[in-house]
């Protein structure tokens, strides 16, 4: 009996981890910083490359300056999870991630193919993001324009 608990507070972890990370990029898209910072450990390390590495508070700062007060519109899409439960306070994962923005001021876009490398503790609150590390694969930047579509590839 021990075992079949074991397994089911492992699939209970791996749902809860999942359920973490689309509540954390849904928050992104909708522009929700509160819902964002409260998806981290106050201490967490993150290296989000190409913006930057910082804490939560750092992320917020960033966030607010490039999409928050802006009608910049953001996509995240994440695919592929790959969740390791460690034991029942420790995880790590693996997600691909599609991403795109758009500006509708000046037409331009960005499309960013990428990983996450994320760590997971269990806190009081549930499981939150200790260390998040984004691996850009590729970066398309581009413009709509009247004479059509322009890209280049800011990454290979």
């Amino acid at each position: 009996m021990a075992d079949l608990e074991e397994r089911i507070a492992r699939l209970e972890a791996e749902s809860d981890i999942r359920r973490l990370k689309a509540r954390y990029l849904n928050a992104c898209d909708a522009k929700d910083v509160e819902a964002i910072r409260a998806c981290f450990t106050p201490d967490a390390e993150l290296d989000y490359q190409p913006v930057g590495k910082f804490g939560p508070d750092g992320l917020i700062e960033a966030f607010t300056q490039i999409a928050l007060h802006s009608p910049i519109v953001d996509v995240h899409q994440i695919h592929n999870g790959e969740i390791e439960v460690i034991d029942a306070d420790h995880a790590k994962a693996r997600w691909s991630l599609g991403f795109s923005t758009y500006d509708p001021r000046d037409g331009s876009f960005r499309l960013i193919g990428s990983f996450y490398h994320d760590d997971y503790v269990r806190t009081p609150d549930g499981w939150r993001v200790s260390k998040s590390r984004h691996e850009p694969r590729t970066i398309m930047d581009g413009k709509l324009g009247e004479t059509g579509v322009t890209a280049r590839s800011i990454l290979a």
